[in-house]
C-alpha cells in the first residue's frame, strides 16, 4: 500500500513552474516526481501564506507551522532541509507528535546546526537522515552524536533528461558555476593568462550567507552573468572544460554542477575537497585537483584544453555515470524506498 507522505518543499511548485518543466526549459526537480509517481503531497511555497520566495528563519517557521497543522492522516512527513527539518523536530518533540520524520541533511555541521542536533538534540524526532557526502555520515555520528542507524547515504542527482549532450561546437572556453563556497580566487590564479575564456554562471559571485574566495582583481579574460537553466545548459555544451573550484569544505558543496556537467558530458575539473569525496572518480568521470592549488588547476585544465580525447573520454564516462547512477528517476526511487520502509515498520510497530 502507497504511504500517505507530506513533503516541506522549499520552491514554489506552483502552475508556473510545472508549466516551464513540462515546456523542457528546466530540469524536473525531484519533488514533482514523488508526486506525480509516487503520490507524495507537496506542502510547498505556493500552499502556505505570504509572498516567500527565498530561505529565511522566519519563513521557515512559517513552513513548519503549517506543516504542523497538517500532519494528522500521513503515514510519514518529509523535510526537503535541516532549515525545516530541524524546527519541525523539536515542535514535534514538544508537542508530543510521533509521524515518522525524513530530512535530508545537506550540511548537519554547520556553525548555526550543531548545537541544535548536538545540544537539543533534534535528531530525536528525525525518523532518518538522507546525507549525500560520507564525509557528513561520518561527522553526524562522530560529532553530533546521531545514531549511525539513522543515517543513510544516498547520492545526489541530475536531471538526465534536461542535462544532456547537445549538438553545439565547443569552444575554447571554460565554464564554472555558483556562488556559495567556491574558490574562485584559485580559478584566476590558475587560468587568468592563459589563452582562453573563462564564463562564471552566477547572477553574483559573493554570496554572503557562505564561504567563498575571490580574486583581488578579474582577469581579463574572465565575465559572470546569471544564466537561466536553457542557457547554462549552452554554456556546458559549448564549454572545453567545465570547472567547479570550491574551498575546503566538509560537504558536497559544488555537487549541483558537477552532476550537471558530468550530465552534459563535459570533461570536468573540481576541487578535491574531504566533503566532495566521491562525487567524481579521478581520472576516469573526471580530474580533481587538490585545494587552493592553482599550478594543479592549471595543469589540468591545460591538458584537457589540448587533448580532445582525454576530454571525449572523461565526458562519456561521466555521462554513463549519471545514467547508471545518479539519474533523478534513481534518485527519487531511494528516496521513495526510504519512505515506504518508515512507513512499514510504524505500521508494524502499531
Amino acid at each position: 500500500m502507497r504511504p500517505a507522505v507530506l513533503m516541506l518543499v522549499s520552491a514554489r511548485a506552483d502552475a508556473r513552474l510545472r508549466e516551464e518543466v513540462d515546456r523542457g526549459v528546466r530540469p524536473r526537480p525531484e519533488y514533482l516526481l514523488l508526486e506525480s509517481v509516487y503520490g507524495v503531497e507537496l506542502l510547498d511555497w505556493s500552499r502556505i501564506p505570504g509572498q516567500i520566495r527565498a530561505r529565511s528563519r522566519w519563513r521557515s517557521s512559517v513552513h513548519v507551522a503549517a506543516a504542523l497543522r497538517r500532519l494528522h492522516g500521513y503515514d510519514v512527513v518529509f523535510s526537503d532541509g535541516e532549515h525545516v527539518g530541524i524546527p519541525l523536530a523539536l515542535a514535534m518533540r514538544g508537542l508530543g507528535l510521533t509521524t515518522p520524520h525524513l530530512v535530508i541533511g545537506h550540511h548537519m555541521t554547520s556553525r548555526a546546526k550543531i548545537p541544535l542536533l548536538r545540544n537539543l538534540r533534534a535528531h530525536e524526532r528525525m525518523s532518518r537522515i538522507i546525507v549525500h557526502s560520507g564525509l557528513q555520515k561520518e561527522l553526524a555520528t562522530g560529532r553530533l552524536g546521531i545514531p549511525d542507524d539513522k543515517l543513510a547515504f544516498v547520492p545526489y542527482y541530475a536531471d538526465q533528461e534536461f542535462w544532456r549532450p547537445m549538438a553545439e561546437q565547443e569552444e575554447r572556453l571554460v565554464v564554472a558555476a555558483g556562488s556559495e563556497h567556491r574558490d574562485y580566487a584559485t580559478l584566476a590564479a590558475a587560468c587568468g593568462d592563459l589563452d582562453v575564456r573563462v564564463h562564471i554562471a552566477a547572477g553574483s559571485v559573493h554570496s554572503p550567507s557562505s564561504t567563498f574566495s575571490n580574486p583581488d582583481r578579474w582577469p581579463a579574460n574572465f565575465q559572470a552573468a546569471f544564466a537561466s537553466y536553457t542557457a547554462l545548459r549552452d554554456l556546458y555544451s559549448r564549454a572545453t572544460v567545465v570547472v567547479v573550484p570550491v574551498v575546503e569544505t566538509d560537504f558536497q558543496a559544488g555537487v549541483t554542477t558537477v552532476m550537471e556537467a558530468m550530465a552534459c558530458g563535459k570533461a570536468v575539473v573540481t576541487t578535491a575537497t574531504r566533503g566532495q569525496a566521491g562525487a567524481v572518480r579521478d581520472g576516469v568521470t573526471g580530474i580533481c585537483v587538490p585545494p587552493g592549488d592553482p599550478a594543479a588547476l592549471r595543469e589540468a585544465v591545460q591538458r584537457l584544453l589540448e587533448n580532445p580525447g582525454e576530454r571525449a573520454r572523461l565526458g562519456r564516462a561521466a555521462r554513463e555515470a549519471v545514467l547508471e547512477e545518479y539519474g533523478v528517476e534513481d534518485y527519487v526511487k531511494r528516496l521513495a524506498g526510504h519512505l515506504s520502509d518508515l512507513a512499514i515498520s510504524t505500521r508494524v510497530a502499531a
